[in-house]
Protein backbone atom coordinates (compact mmCIF):
# COMPACT_ATOMS: atom_id res chain seq x y z
CA UNK A 1 0.00 0.00 0.00
CA UNK A 2 1.16 3.56 -0.42
CA UNK A 3 3.18 6.12 1.33
CA UNK A 4 2.48 9.06 1.70
CA UNK A 5 2.57 13.03 3.45
CA UNK A 6 -0.22 15.37 3.85
CA UNK A 7 0.76 18.63 4.59
CA UNK A 8 -2.12 21.81 5.20
CA UNK A 9 -2.44 25.34 5.89
CA UNK A 10 1.29 26.44 4.93
CA UNK A 11 0.10 30.42 5.08
CA UNK A 12 2.96 31.71 3.58
CA UNK A 13 5.70 30.61 6.15
CA UNK A 14 8.21 29.71 4.45
CA UNK A 15 10.77 28.28 7.30
CA UNK A 16 7.77 25.80 8.64
CA UNK A 17 7.23 24.70 4.74
CA UNK A 18 11.46 24.47 3.74
CA UNK A 19 12.03 22.29 7.42
CA UNK A 20 8.93 19.48 6.94
CA UNK A 21 10.13 19.06 3.42
CA UNK A 22 13.29 18.04 4.95
CA UNK A 23 12.05 15.62 7.36
CA UNK A 24 9.73 14.19 4.68
CA UNK A 25 13.01 13.19 3.26
CA UNK A 26 14.65 12.36 5.68
CA UNK A 27 11.88 9.71 6.17
CA UNK A 28 12.38 8.74 2.49
CA UNK A 29 8.61 9.56 1.73
CA UNK A 30 8.87 9.88 -2.07
CA UNK A 31 4.86 11.66 -2.58
CA UNK A 32 3.37 14.77 -0.94
CA UNK A 33 0.06 16.14 -1.50
CA UNK A 34 -1.32 19.48 0.10
CA UNK A 35 -4.58 20.36 1.62
CA UNK A 36 -4.70 24.17 1.07
CA UNK A 37 -4.25 27.58 2.37
CA UNK A 38 -0.64 27.85 0.78
CA UNK A 39 -1.23 31.71 1.73
CA UNK A 40 -2.35 34.73 4.05
CA UNK A 41 -0.63 35.39 7.56
CA UNK A 42 2.73 35.11 6.70
CA UNK A 43 5.75 36.75 5.06
CA UNK A 44 6.27 34.41 1.78
CA UNK A 45 3.02 33.25 0.50
CA UNK A 46 5.15 33.52 -3.20
CA UNK A 47 8.13 31.51 -2.76
CA UNK A 48 5.89 29.00 -0.71
CA UNK A 49 3.45 28.31 -3.32
CA UNK A 50 6.50 27.78 -5.96
CA UNK A 51 7.56 25.36 -3.34
CA UNK A 52 4.52 23.35 -3.07
CA UNK A 53 3.91 23.11 -6.82
CA UNK A 54 7.59 22.20 -7.01
CA UNK A 55 7.18 19.48 -4.28
CA UNK A 56 3.21 18.31 -4.33
CA UNK A 57 1.82 15.92 -6.15
CA UNK A 58 -1.26 17.99 -6.00
CA UNK A 59 -2.68 20.49 -4.03
CA UNK A 60 -6.81 21.81 -3.47
CA UNK A 61 -7.89 25.02 -2.71
CA UNK A 62 -8.35 26.22 0.98
CA UNK A 63 -10.45 29.67 2.36
CA UNK A 64 -6.90 31.82 2.16
CA UNK A 65 -6.39 30.49 -1.35
CA UNK A 66 -9.77 31.18 -2.22
CA UNK A 67 -9.77 34.82 -0.58
CA UNK A 68 -6.36 35.50 -2.84
CA UNK A 69 -8.91 36.03 -5.76
CA UNK A 70 -12.58 36.37 -4.12
CA UNK A 71 -14.26 38.79 -1.60
CA UNK A 72 -12.39 39.28 2.02
CA UNK A 73 -16.10 40.15 3.58
CA UNK A 74 -15.45 36.61 5.26
CA UNK A 75 -12.11 37.23 6.71
CA UNK A 76 -11.42 38.91 10.31
CA UNK A 77 -9.22 42.43 9.84
CA UNK A 78 -6.07 40.10 11.00
CA UNK A 79 -6.70 37.57 8.19
CA UNK A 80 -7.79 40.16 5.67
CA UNK A 81 -4.91 42.53 6.07
CA UNK A 82 -2.46 39.54 5.32
CA UNK A 83 -4.54 38.55 2.13
CA UNK A 84 -4.13 41.92 0.75
CA UNK A 85 -0.06 41.81 1.35
CA UNK A 86 -0.48 37.96 -0.06
CA UNK A 87 -1.78 39.77 -3.25
CA UNK A 88 0.46 42.07 -3.58
CA UNK A 89 2.81 39.40 -3.18
CA UNK A 90 1.90 37.33 -5.98
CA UNK A 91 -0.32 39.28 -8.59
CA UNK A 92 1.20 38.99 -11.93
CA UNK A 93 1.68 42.86 -13.83
CA UNK A 94 3.70 43.50 -16.52
CA UNK A 95 6.22 44.75 -14.50
CA UNK A 96 6.75 41.05 -12.78
CA UNK A 97 4.91 38.38 -15.57
CA UNK A 98 7.21 35.95 -13.71
CA UNK A 99 4.52 35.36 -10.94
CA UNK A 100 1.98 34.37 -13.23
CA UNK A 101 2.23 30.33 -12.87
CA UNK A 102 2.33 30.75 -9.43
CA UNK A 103 -0.93 33.11 -9.58
CA UNK A 104 -2.66 30.86 -12.05
CA UNK A 105 -2.01 27.65 -10.46
CA UNK A 106 -3.52 29.12 -6.78
CA UNK A 107 -6.51 30.52 -8.43
CA UNK A 108 -6.98 27.19 -9.81
CA UNK A 109 -6.71 24.70 -7.84
CA UNK A 110 -9.69 22.38 -7.18
CA UNK A 111 -11.99 21.97 -3.95
CA UNK A 112 -11.16 18.15 -3.31
CA UNK A 113 -9.34 15.83 -4.15
CA UNK A 114 -9.37 11.54 -4.20
CA UNK A 115 -6.41 9.36 -4.05
CA UNK A 116 -4.88 6.31 -2.60
CA UNK A 117 -9.10 5.21 -1.92
CA UNK A 118 -9.36 8.32 0.44
CA UNK A 119 -11.14 11.94 -0.23
CA UNK A 120 -9.53 15.27 0.91
CA UNK A 121 -10.56 18.58 1.60
CA UNK A 122 -9.72 21.68 3.36
CA UNK A 123 -12.84 22.57 5.40
CA UNK A 124 -15.15 19.41 5.51
CA UNK A 125 -16.79 16.69 3.32
CA UNK A 126 -20.00 19.10 3.30
CA UNK A 127 -17.84 22.22 2.67
CA UNK A 128 -14.58 21.73 1.43
CA UNK A 129 -13.23 25.20 1.32
CA UNK A 130 -14.90 27.05 4.11
CA UNK A 131 -16.55 24.90 7.11
CA UNK A 132 -14.05 23.98 10.45
CA UNK A 133 -14.80 20.41 12.03
CA UNK A 134 -13.69 21.49 15.49
CA UNK A 135 -12.74 19.33 18.01
CA UNK A 136 -15.53 20.06 20.34
CA UNK A 137 -18.16 19.19 17.73
CA UNK A 138 -18.55 15.98 18.58
CA UNK A 139 -20.48 16.72 21.68
CA UNK A 140 -21.62 20.58 21.05
CA UNK A 141 -22.73 19.75 17.42
CA UNK A 142 -23.54 16.39 17.64
CA UNK A 143 -26.22 16.80 14.83
CA UNK A 144 -23.36 19.07 12.66
CA UNK A 145 -21.10 15.58 12.89
CA UNK A 146 -23.71 13.32 12.00
CA UNK A 147 -24.34 15.05 8.65
CA UNK A 148 -21.05 15.00 7.98
CA UNK A 149 -20.73 11.62 8.36
CA UNK A 150 -23.72 10.96 6.28
CA UNK A 151 -20.86 12.27 3.64
CA UNK A 152 -18.11 9.87 4.75
CA UNK A 153 -17.66 6.16 3.95
CA UNK A 154 -14.10 6.04 4.50
CA UNK A 155 -11.28 7.76 6.00
CA UNK A 156 -10.67 10.92 5.01
CA UNK A 157 -8.60 13.96 5.50
CA UNK A 158 -8.84 17.73 6.27
CA UNK A 159 -6.70 20.78 7.93
CA UNK A 160 -8.19 24.07 8.30
CA UNK A 161 -8.70 24.21 12.38
CA UNK A 162 -4.83 23.82 12.36
CA UNK A 163 -5.25 21.40 15.00
CA UNK A 164 -4.23 17.43 14.58
CA UNK A 165 -6.46 14.62 15.20
CA UNK A 166 -9.24 12.62 14.58
CA UNK A 167 -13.17 12.37 14.80
CA UNK A 168 -14.10 8.61 14.41
CA UNK A 169 -17.65 7.44 13.84
CA UNK A 170 -18.55 8.25 17.45
CA UNK A 171 -17.89 11.80 17.04
CA UNK A 172 -15.24 11.86 19.73
CA UNK A 173 -12.33 13.56 18.93
CA UNK A 174 -8.70 11.81 19.64
CA UNK A 175 -6.09 15.09 19.65
CA UNK A 176 -2.57 13.99 18.44
CA UNK A 177 0.17 14.19 20.98
CA UNK A 178 3.72 12.94 21.36
CA UNK A 179 2.44 10.31 22.97
CA UNK A 180 -0.36 9.09 20.78
CA UNK A 181 0.54 10.12 17.32
CA UNK A 182 -0.23 7.20 15.43
CA UNK A 183 -3.57 6.01 14.24
CA UNK A 184 -5.12 2.96 12.74
CA UNK A 185 -7.73 4.14 10.02
CA UNK A 186 -10.08 1.80 10.74
CA UNK A 187 -13.77 2.54 8.93
CA UNK A 188 -15.16 6.26 8.16
CA UNK A 189 -13.26 8.72 10.18
CA UNK A 190 -12.39 12.66 9.53
CA UNK A 191 -8.69 12.82 10.11
CA UNK A 192 -7.03 16.26 10.74
CA UNK A 193 -3.29 16.49 10.01
CA UNK A 194 -2.33 20.07 11.34
CA UNK A 195 -0.52 22.66 10.30
CA UNK A 196 2.59 23.49 8.56
CA UNK A 197 2.73 27.45 9.20
CA UNK A 198 0.61 28.58 11.84
CA UNK A 199 0.02 25.51 14.91
CA UNK A 200 -3.15 26.40 16.99
CA UNK A 201 -2.94 23.10 19.72
CA UNK A 202 -0.40 25.00 21.85
CA UNK A 203 2.42 23.18 20.09
CA UNK A 204 4.43 25.71 18.31
CA UNK A 205 6.37 23.14 15.79
CA UNK A 206 5.21 22.60 12.03
CA UNK A 207 2.81 19.37 11.95
CA UNK A 208 1.71 17.34 8.85
CA UNK A 209 1.06 13.44 8.69
CA UNK A 210 2.37 10.27 6.96
CA UNK A 211 0.09 7.47 5.78
CA UNK A 212 1.76 4.21 5.42
CA UNK A 213 -0.98 2.21 4.33
CA UNK A 214 -4.05 2.30 6.96
CA UNK A 215 -1.73 3.59 9.56
CA UNK A 216 -1.52 7.43 9.99
CA UNK A 217 1.37 8.90 12.36
CA UNK A 218 1.15 12.69 13.33
CA UNK A 219 4.85 14.41 12.84
CA UNK A 220 6.00 17.84 14.45
CA UNK A 221 9.13 19.56 13.03
CA UNK A 222 11.30 22.35 15.16
CA UNK A 223 11.92 25.46 12.70
CA UNK A 224 13.33 28.82 13.38
CA UNK A 225 10.06 30.68 14.14
CA UNK A 226 12.06 33.44 15.23
CA UNK A 227 13.12 34.25 11.93
CA UNK A 228 9.68 33.93 10.69
CA UNK A 229 8.12 36.15 12.83
CA UNK A 230 11.04 38.91 11.85
CA UNK A 231 9.78 38.65 8.20
CA UNK A 232 6.30 39.36 9.55
CA UNK A 233 7.17 42.27 11.58
CA UNK A 234 9.66 43.35 8.73
CA UNK A 235 6.27 42.88 5.86
CA UNK A 236 4.70 45.58 8.20
CA UNK A 237 1.96 42.64 8.73
CA UNK A 238 0.13 42.50 12.10
CA UNK A 239 2.03 41.95 15.30
CA UNK A 240 -0.12 39.70 16.79
CA UNK A 241 0.66 36.88 13.23
CA UNK A 242 4.35 37.03 14.31
CA UNK A 243 3.90 36.65 18.11
CA UNK A 244 1.07 33.32 18.12
CA UNK A 245 3.65 31.73 16.15
CA UNK A 246 5.96 31.26 19.66
CA UNK A 247 2.93 30.03 21.23
CA UNK A 248 1.28 27.22 18.67
CA UNK A 249 -1.66 29.37 19.12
Amino acid sequence: MATFAIISDLHSNLEAAEAVFARIDELGVQEVVCLGDLVGYGADPLPVAALVMQRCKWAIMGNHDWGLVNSLEEFNPLARDALLYSRRQIKPSWLRPGRRPVYNFLKELPVKQADHGFKFYHGSPRDPIMEYVMKSDGFLEPEKMQQLFSYVDEPCFIGHTHWPGVHGPDFRFMQATDEQREFELDGPCIFNVGSVGQPRDGDPRACFAIVDGNRVCVERVAYDFRRTQAKILSAGLHPALAERLARGR
